[in-house]
């Protein structure tokens, strides 16, 4: 019998670090014993939230962060010595911790599940939701060991990690998706950073300038309108749109089409005067104002914005915010 190992796609930039399950798998296939460690528990205040997590191979190297710095290199120890033992662990970091060498600044009290047993069957369960766009939830029994992956619903706000008695439940969202539309200083600026962030970038220009700029900090951009209605229809839950149009009536059609899909967020270059033409237009095409107030304009959270630079902090910043609100970004 072959089985089929779904592999989990790569994620790049600052996000990189808050999912360890692609390195868990890369260590696994190259015969390394491993542990996935993951915040359950905070009494007080942290600098992390539960359902944060490390991923440890046996020889102590290790990926991710459950503190501000302080614990990872303690925590990397414990999880060798889970892994050497072959036992899962629950243990306590901080207030209330037999630890007292290990100091959390915070105050909090941390507790922290090593699971060494997690297996690869799991990691590709997860990694196959992921692929398909699904969210997925690791459920773990903190007293047994035991764990199962299941689908999560499609529906916003998602799901938060947290716990319940015993179990532990950690959920995974698909890597957030921005899809681009126009042209300008202003997109590329926004696609720079969107991708130093670690976003899944889409971009849809027909401006020669824009894709020539694109192209030289290593972006492509498509330039068929085909395409680009395909990228429209293939935005979910964990997608957001942008449009950075200068010509303003070539994005009524777009702005209709984003409208059917259920991306957790719409941006529109603009100031208000233009907003309010672009909500007139869009009325006379008969949207209902309940999805018209689905379109944040002027984008971004930094009013007036100039420079690319400034806007494309403040798209981002607004963008982020939203995920964080929906559970699509811890």
């Amino acid at each position: 019998m072959t089985i089929s190992i779904q592999r989990f796609s790569e994620t790049v930039g600052l996000l990189a670090d808050e999912n360890v399950l692609p390195q868990m798998q890369r260590w696994q296939a190259e015969g390394r014993r491993t542990a996935l460690v993951t915040l359950v528990g905070v009494e007080g205040g942290a600098p992390r939230l539960p359902g944060a997590q490390m991923a440890v191979a046996e020889n102590g190297t290790y990926l991710g962060y459950l503190s501000g710095g302080c614990l990872e290199q303690a925590v990397a120890l414990e999880a060798q010595g889970a892994i050497r033992d072959g036992c899962n662990r629950l243990v306590r970091y901080g207030k209330g911790s037999p630890y007292f060498d290990v100091k959390l600044p915070c105050g909090s009290g941390l507790d922290l599940y090593i699971d060494q047993s997690l297996t690869s069957q799991s990691l590709a369960g997860i990694a196959a939701h992921s692929a398909n766009r699904r969210a997925s939830v690791l459920r773990t029994d903190l007293s047994s060991g035991a764990s199962r992956v299941d689908i999560v619903p499609a529906e916003l706000p998602i799901a938060a990690s947290g716990r319940d008695g015993d179990v532990f439940e950690r959920v995974y969202v698909p890597s957030l998706q921005l899809l681009l539309l126009g042209n300008g200083p202003s997109l590329v600026g926004i696609a720079t950073m969107a991708r130093a962030i670690g976003l899944d970038v889409q971009i849809s220009s027909l401006d020669e300038t824009t894709r020539a700029a694109l192209a030289r900090h290593g972006l492509h951009a498509a330039m068929d309108e085909t395409r680009s209605c395909s990228a429209i229809q293939q935005l979910d839950f964990a997608s957001a749109a942008v449009l950075v149009f200068h010509e303003h009536e070539k994005e009524l059609d777009i702005v209709s089409e984003l409208l059917k899909t259920n991306c957790f967020y719409i941006g529109a270059l603009g100031n208000h005067a233009v907003h309010r033409d672009r909500i007139a237009a869009l009325t006379l095409q008969g949207i209902d104002e309940s999805d018209l107030q689905r379109i944040r304009a002027p984008v971004g959270c930094i009013p007036a914005a100039k420079s690319m630079a400034t806007l494309a902090v403040g798209v981002l910043a607004e963008m982020m915010t939203e995920a964080k609100t929906l559970n699509l970004v811890s």
